[in-house]
């Protein structure tokens, strides 16, 4: 597959001039660093986010109104480096501290851990959410990778934060949000190496794999291609497990499609889901649709199931928007 650049070894820098400087009255630069700031900012605690490029949007659509105000990264699919997450946490106003939030990928809970030491020897308090939503990857919570659930769990603390809680009862929430939480995934087509715009791994034409890692690591379940109410049924049933949703019960839901997925896939996906949770007497408080967790050049798609619980669910309905974001309000 071809691939537009300058060079890969500057590609991330260009991505951040190309979106700061068509953006300039919503973002800027820390200079010297691969960290975009928000304009916006509002009072309270801080949000920092942070991840390797390759994802986009995500982390840099997920800086904006109702959203992050920082967002810092490193190279493709490399954790962002630890003395440009604490450079950024000195940038953002920290009166009232910060919240880190990142996935569960063991590059990214390194350096911020060590930042938030190093933060804290400076005065500054930092709390870190690190999100473990990938039901295919470990039976352990802990122990499992963070994916597109992340996009729930930002944008409800946002709202969280926009509403003034303190920093603890940010990081409470946020420990509610992700056992509340879970994800499962279907690589259709196979991503590409963005160096070389190889094929990242085999998957023949008429096979899926169930629970590929976003970077390519290799998943569950390999299967022929199955129609779509199959592949629906199977990606949905390890979430009801894994969160005890019954009859009755209450989910969001977030289908976050891969970007060779068309328009026509996504809505035969989605009708197959619809019917699928109305046959298990499900409600649904909201079906979130957007493409904010892809990975580069794959077919397929993820579905997150978040359980809805009184305490968030007055956050989860606030409006949330970057040029690359956009969630309505409830």
């Amino acid at each position: 597959m071809n691939r537009i650049h300058n060079g890969t070894d500057q590609a991330v820098e260009d991505m951040i001039n190309g979106y700061t400087e068509t953006y300039p009255t919503l973002f800027e630069r820390l200079e010297g660093q691969k960290v975009i700031l928000y304009k916006g900012k509002k009072a309270g605690v801080s949000i920092l986010i942070g991840a390797g490029a390759g994802n986009e949007p995500w982390p840099i659509g997920y800086v904006g109104e109702g959203l992050a105000d920082a967002c810092v990264l490193g190279d493709v699919f490399t954790a962002p480096a630890a003395g440009s997450i604490l450079k950024t946490i000195r940038a953002l106003p920290h009166e009232k501290g910060v919240l880190c939030i990142a996935t569960n990928h063991a590059g990214d809970v390194l350096n911020f851990e060590l930042v938030s030491e190093l933060a804290e020897l400076e005065g500054i308090k930092t709390r870190q959410i690190y999100v473990s939503d990938d039901v295919d990857s470990a039976v352990d919570r802990e122990e499992r990778r963070g994916i597109a659930g992340v996009t729930i769990v930002l944008k409800v603390l946002s709202a969280a934060r926009d509403a003034g809680l303190s920093l603890d009862e940010l990081v409470s929430l946020g420990e509610e949000l992700n056992r509340n939480l879970a994800t499962a995934s279907v690589t259709t087509s196979p991503a590409f190496v963005f160096e070389t715009g190889k094929e990242a791994y085999d998957l023949p034409d008429g096979f899926v794999e169930y629970g590929m890692g976003f970077n390519g690591e290799m998943g569950k379940e390999r299967t022929e291609l199955p129609h779509a109410d199959v592949m629906i049924d199977k990606l949905v049933e390890p979430l009801l497990c894994d969160l005890k949703i019954e009859a009755g019960s209450e989910i969001a839901v977030f289908v976050n499609p891969f970007q060779a997925t068309t328009v026509l896939e996504e809505c035969i996906l989605l009708h197959s889901l619809q019917e699928f949770l109305q046959s298990k007497k499900i409600k649904v408080f909201d079906t979130f649709v957007q493409s904010l967790f892809p990975t580069q050049g794959a077919g397929g798609l993820s579905i997150t199931f978040l359980k809805m619980q009184e305490q968030y669910r007055d956050f989860y309905r606030k409006e949330a928007y970057s040029p690359l974001f956009y969630k309505r309000k409830i």
